[in-house]
């Protein structure tokens, strides 16, 4: 079940930077040169993950990959180097995922 909200919340957050406000956006593209704009299917995924239950949690995430992305010689975004750089965020993400099994993004990955 952990693996299953990290693999969530990776997909939406390779997809994501912040502009202009504290909170990243579910449109916002990410840092890295390779990073591509999320398509409208990764933006409802998205928004309905902030709306949920575990929304505020889902949102540090978010703010802390737009703070801390880190790139990979290619020029995407370094996954395990984010996730470790964000490593609170993505554990208060889980654990509520885990006391929320059925809050969007917990059961299942954001379709791209």
């Amino acid at each position: 079940m952990k693996n299953l909200c990290l693999a969530a919340i990776a997909v939406v957050a390779m997809t994501v930077s912040g502009c202009g406000s504290d909170d990243v956006k579910c449109s916002d593209k990410g840092n890295c040169p390779q990073d591509t704009t999320p398509s409208a299917t990764y933006v409802t995924g998205c928004q309905a993950m902030l709306a949920s239950t575990c929304g505020s949690q889902f949102q540090a995430v978010l703010n802390c990959v737009k703070a801390n992305e880190k790139c990979d010689s290619s020029g995407n975004m370094d996954l395990p180097a984010t996730e470790s750089a964000c490593s609170t965020q993505f554990g208060s993400y889980a654990v509520c995922c885990l006391a929320n099994p059925t809050a969007a993004g917990c059961t299942s990955s954001v379709a791209h």
